[in-house]
Parts: structure tokens; C-alpha cells; sequence
């Protein structure tokens, strides 16, 4: 058979013999293709296998980590109000002191503390002579 015969100048055997050859053709594509997306789909089976397990191992620790920064966090949070607790309970008595610090009058003290060391200064002399 001559392959360069257009499909007019072939006989009825002819055109049966390459009708035969097209559709032998066409059934080894669809043969190619059936075991492609066969594979492929085995391919992304077990890729769901593997992978999912994973998946729910990881968002169980996920779930697990978050669940303990819950709990960090409200710890934290107890904490804070505590220290904010004790600074504000505090807070008063140190304007307090403070207060009652800038209310000493320091030159006066100074000057007390100078003349107490003039009048102790003569009797711890008197008392040395009799050591």
C-alpha cells in the first residue's frame, strides 16, 4: 500500500487497512493514557498516605503547643496583676517616706551631729585617761 494515496484514490480495502492501523493507534494512546492516570492516582494515594498521618501528627503538636501558651500567658498575665498589685499597694508608702525624707531639714541634722561630736569629744578624752 502506498502511503502517499490520498483517502479518494484509495479502494475500500485500503481505506479499511488504514482505518484499522488509526484505531490501533488510538487504542494504544488510550492504553498509555488509562496507565498514566492509573499511576498518577497511586501516586497521589500514597502520597496521602504518607503525608497525612504527618499532617495530623503535626497539628496535634500544634494543638498541644498551644494549648501550653494558653496557659504561659495566663500565668504571665496573673504575674503582671500581681507585680501591679504590689507596686500600687507600695506606691503610697514610698510617696510617704519620701515625703517625710524632704521634709528633714539636712543642715540642721549636720549641724545637731557637729555639735553632739563637740560635747562627746571631751568626755571620751576624759574617759581614755582612766583606761
Amino acid at each position: 500500500m502506498e502511503q502517499n494515496k490520498s483517502y479518494e484514490q484509495m479502494d475500500s480495502r485500503e481505506l479499511l487497512g488504514e482505518l484499522l492501523r488509526y484505531q490501533k493507534k488510538e487504542v494504544r494512546h488510550a492504553r498509555l493514557t488509562t496507565v498514566v492516570g492509573i499511576l498518577l492516582i497511586g501516586a497521589l494515594l500514597a502520597t496521602l498516605l504518607v503525608v497525612l498521618p504527618r499532617a495530623a501528627t503535626v497539628l496535634s503538636h500544634m494543638e498541644t503547643s498551644l494549648q501550653q501558651i494558653d496557659t504561659f500567658v495566663e500565668e504571665a498575665n496573673t504575674f503582671v496583676e500581681g507585680a501591679n498589685k504590689v507596686v500600687s499597694d507600695n506606691s503610697d508608702a514610698v510617696t510617704q517616706a519620701v515625703g517625710k525624707l524632704n521634709g528633714l531639714d539636712f543642715d540642721t541634722l549636720n549641724q545637731a551631729i557637729q555639735d553632739l561630736s563637740d560635747t562627746v569629744r571631751p568626755l571620751a578624752n576624759f574617759m581614755r585617761r582612766f583606761q
